[in-house]
C-alpha cells in the first residue's frame, strides 16, 4: 500500500529532494516537449492524424507552464514551500503522463507495428527519464508513471490478440518494475541527504570552532591567557563530536556502497583523520603552554623509538611519493623518552608536509659527549628572516589562506616547548628550495642534564621505595570506588588513610585526624574543587600541608592554578609508582620522616 500511495517526507528532506528534482526539470521539460512534437510529427505525416498536433501543443503547454509556473512559487526550494512544490509538481507529472497515455490509447493502432514501436519506446524513454529525474521524490516519480503506463496496458486489453499476449504482460511488469526502481532511488536520495546534511552541520560546527580559533589567536597576541582558556574549551568541545562521527563512518563503511559513495566515505574518513590530528595538536599545545608538563628521564635506547616512527611515516611518505630513511644508531642516552618522541614525530610530520620531492632523514651523530638527533628533508627550505618566526604557534610558511589541511602552525611552537622542558635547544639550518635539518642534543648515558634531577630514580639502578611507616593520609574524592582503591593502596606503603567523600566531612574529621599529608581530587560535589579544600583543610589546622591534586582536566589555566598553590599535580589515570614519587618528594620537603620500630631503633643506638 505505501508503494501505491506514497507519501511525502517530512519538510527538511523533502526541500533537498525537491532541490535535486528542481536542478534538472527545465531539461527534462524542454525534452519532453520535443518527445511530443517528434511523435506528433510522426503521426500527422504518416498517418494522417492532424489531432496529434494539438495534443503535441497540450503537452509541450503543460511543460512551459511547469518550467515558467515554478517561478510564482520563490519559496519552492524552503522548507516552508516545498511541500506546496511538491504537490504542484505532481499533479503537474501526473497531467503530463496521462498526456502520454492518451497518446498511446488514441494513435496507437495495433495494426500498424511501426506506430506501436515508435509510441511505446517514446513513452519507455520518458519513463526511463521521470525515473533518473523525478524520483528523489517518490509521489512525483508515481504520479508520471502510473497515468503514462496503465492506458497502454489498456490499449493491449482491448485488443483481444494473444499476438500481443507478452506485451500485454509486460506492460504492468514494466510498471511494477519502474515503482520498485523509483522506490530504491528515493530510498537512496534519502540516506545521501541525511549524510549530507550530517557533513554540512559537521563543517559548520567545524567552521565555527576555526572561527572561534581565528578569533582567540588574535587575542593570544595581546592576551596569553586568553589563548590558553580557549584551546582547552575547543579542545573539550571537539571530542565528543569527532568520535560520534568515527563511530558513524565505521558504520556507514559496513553498509552496500556504490563506487561514488566509496569515494564520499574515504574523504569523510580523512576530514576526520584531520581534526583528530589538530584535536591532538591543541592539546599538546595547551600543555606545553601551561608549563605543566613533568620530564621523567630515563636511559633509553634511540633505535626502537627510531623504528617506530619509521614505521609510522614511511607510508604517508610513500604516498607523497618521498622515500624516508632511518639511520640506524646503538646509542642509549637519559632522556624522557616520551617527549623525545613527541618532538620528533613534530619534526617529521613538519617535514612530510613541506617536502614535494626527494624525502626525509632521521639520524643521530655523535658530537662532543653528546647524541645529536636530527631531521633532514629536502623540502621547500627557510628563508634567513623566518628562522625564528617559525618557532611561534600559528605562524606557517606558505600558507597565507590558513588551509587546515597543512596543519594550525603549532608542531615548531610545541617542538620548541618540549625542548626547553628537557633543558635543550633545537637548532636549524636550512637553504631555500635546497631542504632544511633540525637538531637538537641529548645527554648520553651517565651524563644527565640539569632537568634530570627532578626524575626521582637515578638511571641504570632502581632505587628503593622511601617508607611511607605512620603516614597518616586523609584521601579526599566522591567516587567510593576510588576511595577504596586510595585505602587499600595506602595500607599497602603501611600508611595510616582516612578516606572521605567531602569537605564538609573532611574538615568534620580534623577533630581526631591529624593528616600528614592531602591526597585530593580536583573536582569536588558542590562545584568545589581540591584546591579550595586544601586551603579549608590547612586553614582549619592552622598549618601548610603537603598536598597531591589529582585531575583529568587540561585547562592550562587551571592546571597552573595547582601549581601555584604549592600542590603536586598529577593526572588520571595515576600509576602507581608516580604518586608514590610525589608524596615523598612532597614530604621530604616538609621534613618528615618514617615512625622507626622500636627493637629497630635500639639495634641502630647498639
Amino acid at each position: 500500500m505505501a508503494l501505491l500511495i506514497p507519501r511525502y517526507d517530512e519538510p527538511r528532506l523533502l526541500a533537498a529532494e525537491m532541490e535535486l528534482i528542481d536542478q534538472s526539470f527545465g531539461v527534462a521539460m524542454l525534452g519532453c516537449a520535443l518527445a511530443g512534437l517528434i511523435l506528433a510529427l510522426g503521426l500527422s505525416v504518416d498517418h494522417r492524424h492532424p489531432g496529434a498536433l494539438l495534443w503535441a501543443a497540450a503537452l509541450a503547454a503543460c511543460c512551459a507552464l511547469g518550467h515558467f509556473g515554478r517561478r510564482a512559487l520563490p519559496d519552492r526550494l524552503d522548507e516552508a514551500g516545498a511541500g506546496t512544490y511538491a504537490r504542484c509538481m505532481t499533479a503537474l507529472l501526473t497531467v503530463i503522463g496521462g498526456l502520454w497515455g492518451l497518446a498511446a490509447w488514441l494513435y496507437m493502432d495495433v495494426g500498424s507495428p511501426a506506430t506501436v514501436i515508435c509510441i511505446l519506446s517514446l513513452i519507455a524513454g520518458m519513463s526511463a527519464a521521470a525515473l533518473a529525474v523525478f524520483s528523489a521524490c517518490l509521489p512525483v516519480a508515481v504520479g508520471f508513471f502510473v497515468p503514462a503506463i496503465v492506458p497502454v496496458w489498456a490499449v493491449f486489453i482491448a485488443t483481444g490478440d494473444t499476438a500481443y499476449l507478452a506485451m500485454l504482460l509486460g506492460a504492468p511488469l514494466y510498471l511494477a518494475v519502474l515503482m520498485v526502481f523509483a522506490r530504491n532511488y528515493a530510498r537512496v536520495a534519502r540516506h545521501a541527504i541525511a549524510l549530507r546534511f550530517a557533513n554540512v552541520e559537521l563543517i559548520a560546527r567545524l567552521r565555527e570552532q576555526t572561527a572561534r580559533a581565528e578569533s582567540a589567536q588574535h587575542e593570544a597576541e595581546e592576551a596569553n591567557r586568553a589563548k590558553s582558556v580557549f584551546l582547552a574549551s575547543a579542545s573539550h568541545d571537539l571530542r565528543q563530536p569527532l568520535h560520534a562521527l568515527g563511530l558513524f563512518v565505521v558504520t556507514l563503511g559496513r553498509s552496500e556502497l556504490n563506487d561514488k559513495q566509496r569515494q564520499l566515505l574515504a574523504h569523510i574518513e580523512a576530514a576526520s583523520g584531520a581534526a583528530r590530528e589538530m584535536l591532538n595538536t591543541l592539546l599538546d599545545f595547551s600543555k606545553v603552554d601551561a608549563g605543566v608538563i613533568t620530564p621523567r628521564p630515563r636511559v633509553f635506547r634511540l633505535q626502537p623509538m627510531l623504528y617506530k616512527l619509521e614505521n609510522e611515516f614511511a607510508p604517508q611518505a610513500d604516498a607523497r611519493g618521498l622515500f624516508y630513511r632511518t639511520r640506524d644508531t646503538t646509542v642509549s642516552v637519559f632522556a624522557d623518552p616520551n617527549l623525545v618522541e613527541l618532538i620528533l614525530r613534530n619534526l617529521i610530520a613538519n617535514a612530510i608536509r613541506y617536502t614535494s620531492q626527494g624525502g626525509v632523514l632521521v639520524a643521530c651523530r655523535l658530537r662532543r659527549g653528546t647524541a645529536v638527533l636530527e631531521v633532514w628533508d629536502t623540502g621547500v627550505g627557510i628563508p634567513l628572516g623566518q628562522r625564528r618566526a617559525i618557532f611561534r604557534e600559528f605562524h606557517q610558511l606558505g600558507n597565507p589562506e590558513r588551509d587546515q589541511r597543512k596543519g594550525l602552525g603549532l608542531g615548531l611552537a610545541i617542538v620548541e616547548g618540549l625542548a626547553r622542558t628537557i633543558s635543550t635547544r633545537v637548532l636549524l639550518n636550512s637553504r631555500p628550495g635546497r631542504g632544511s635539518v633540525f637538531r637538537f642534543a641529548l645527554p648520553l648515558t651517565g651524563q644527565a642534564a640539569p632537568y634530570a634531577e627532578m626524575a626521582g630514580d637515578a638511571p641504570g639502578e632502581p632505587q628503593p621505595r622511601p617508607a611511607l611507616n605512620g603516614l597518616r593520609v586523609l584521601v579526599l574524592d566522591d567516587d567510593p570506588d576510588i576511595r577504596t582503591a586510595m585505602r587499600e593502596l595506602l595500607q599497602s606503603w603501611r600508611a595510616t588513610c582516612l578516606a572521605v567523600e567531602s569537605e564538609d566531612e573532611a574538615l568534620d574529621a580534623l577533630e581526631d585526624f591529624k593528616p600528614d599529608l592531602l591526597l585530593a581530587d580536583y573536582r569536588l560535589r558542590g562545584e568545589r574543587t581540591g584546591s579550595q579544600a586544601m586551603e579549608a583543610i590547612r586553614a582549619r589546622l592552622g598549618r601548610p600541608v603537603p598536598t597531591v591534586i589529582i585531575t583529568g582536566d587540561t585547562a592550562p589555566e587551571r592546571l597552573r592554578s595547582v601549581h601555584a598553590d604549592s600542590a603536586a599535580l598529577l593526572h588520571k589515570p595515576v600509576v602507581a609508582q608516580h604518586l608514590h614519587t610525589a608524596m615523598t618528594a612532597l614530604l621530604s620537603e616538609a621534613g618528615w620522616r618514617p615512625d622507626i620500630p622500636r627493637a629497630a631503633a635500639l639495634r641502630a643506638h647498639g
